[in-house]
């Protein structure tokens, strides 16, 4: 038993040092970082995993990242026809310095977010609020369903200009959504497709010198932000697939397309760049026809490829399992000026590398797991403990960002550490 589990961790070891090697020869070049790459959801998961979830989606966040792994979120042969009920899930996050001025009282938290700002000039404070209840529907051998309402909230505040300390670069943007899947797989779940829609309302502030005089609780902050910022609507339209070459290991490639193109705007500013582009993907509708405010127009079309292998063995007779995965997104096009996905992105940005340990069953996501990985140009670490209907996570990443400076004219590239926890019921 122990030359086995010798023999495994050997592979794993192996396997690890060819995964290294390739994460270093990609990041090597281009060193260079912009502001934060559009998202529509930070999944505990997947942020814990360096992002690299194309080909491993199995979870309710399938939904952001490949429809496909929606088909894996249940047991096919079982005749039950309600699978998942998750009606209590609460996700909070923040940068570090936001996280050391965070009290136990949720309701004072936009309080703390701005007082987490106040007291520290020129850096940045950061928040995020996430919930997706779900249910996961599907009859024996049948196509799988999911029926969903997320909601994500996220705020960024900075007192950037010391002679006007009242003065903050402030942006919230809260987006509710509904969210329905449906995903398919062959008998032995070798390929797996899926597709799905996500109509969402956004409430969309960003202001660089807000007032902040009469803005002291989370009451204040919200009236500005409601009062102010843009109200959009739009319709994400996602699809992808999986190709599973054996059950030996799993070797697994994934693709997904993400915020099918409805139509093209004109005034899109390029987040790395800050070029005015061309940008096509799920195109909003309402507020104001001349807003420069990215979030507002669209959201851009973002092609995903995914690469993972699950070694597996055992250790003292309990089954441990390995999934390695590495992603490479948002791929850039461009056909004819009009752009589909971000471009100008350091190739150390695009690659997402992820190892995920688990025990028990390869194919049911249960128990206790750990992770890691790298994203960003940095480690991410993540971990998740499951009960009979409850769960909690927690991941932690890197992100790149920017501050504008006084004059509103410049930015300053800034580099954080932003953490993430979630609670969740299951029935």
């Amino acid at each position: 038993m122990q030359k086995v589990g010798l023999q495994f961790m050997r592979k794993i070891y192996s396997i690890k040092n060819l995964l290294n090697l390739i994460i270093i020869i990609l990041i090597i070049p281009n060193p260079v970082f912009a502001e934060s790459i559009p998202t529509n959801w930070n999944g505990v998961r997947p942020s814990g995993m360096g992002g690299a979830f194309t080909a491993t989606s199995n979870d309710e966040t399938s939904v952001f990242n490949n429809p496909a792994g929606l088909s894996e979120t249940r047991n096919p042969t079982l005749k039950k026809i309600v699978q998942d009920i998750n009606l209590l899930d609460a996700e909070v996050g923040g940068n570090t310095q936001m996280l050391s001025n965070m009290h136990s009282d949720p309701t004072g938290w936009g309080t703390d977010f701005i007082n987490s700002a106040k007291n520290n000039p020129g850096k940045q404070s950061y928040f995020l609020f996430q919930s997706f209840e779900e249910i996961i529907l599907g009859a024996k051998n049948s196509a799988t369903y999911l029926i969903g309402f997320p909601i994500r909230s996220e705020n960024k505040m900075a007192f950037v200009d010391t002679s006007n300390p009242t003065k903050a670069y402030t942006v919230s943007t809260t987006t509710v959504s509904g969210a329905f899947a449906v995903a398919g797989a062959t008998q032995r779940g070798l390929f797996r497709y899926g597709l799905s829609v996500r109509p969402n309302y956004r409430l969309d502030y960003q202001n660089n010198t807000l007032d902040t005089t009469n803005i002291f609780s989370t009451n204040d902050l919200a009236n500005v932000v409601t009062n102010n910022g843009q109200q959009t609507t739009g319709v994400g339209l996602d699809a992808g697939f999986t190709i599973t070459a054996a059950d030996f290991w799993f070797p697994t490639f994934g693709m997904a397309l993400r915020n099918i193109p409805t139509g093209c705007v004109n005034n899109y500013i390029n987040p790395i760049n800050q070029n005015v582009e061309t940008m096509c993907g799920s195109v909003r509708t309402g507020g104001s026809s001349n807003s420069t405010t990215n979030a507002s127009n669209v959201d851009p079309t973002e092609v995903r490829v995914g690469f993972s292998l699950t070694p597996r063995g055992k250790i003292s007779g309990s089954k441990v399992n390995l999934r390695l995965s590495v992603d490479v997104y948002p791929l850039p096009i461009q056909i004819d000026g009009n752009n589909y996905g971000v471009d100008g992105i350091d190739t150390n940005r695009l690659i997402h590398a992820g190892a995920e340990l688990f025990f028990g069953n390869v194919l049911i996501q249960q128990g206790f797991a750990l992770r890691a990985g790298y994203m960003e140009g940095g480690a991410t670490f993540g971990t998740s403990l499951s009960l009979a209907l409850f769960s909690i996570e927690y991941s932690t990443y890197l992100m790149n960002d920017t501050l504008p400076q006084p004059n509103n004219t410049t930015t300053t590239k800034i580099v954080e550490r932003r953490h993430l926890l979630a609670i969740s019921y299951h029935w």
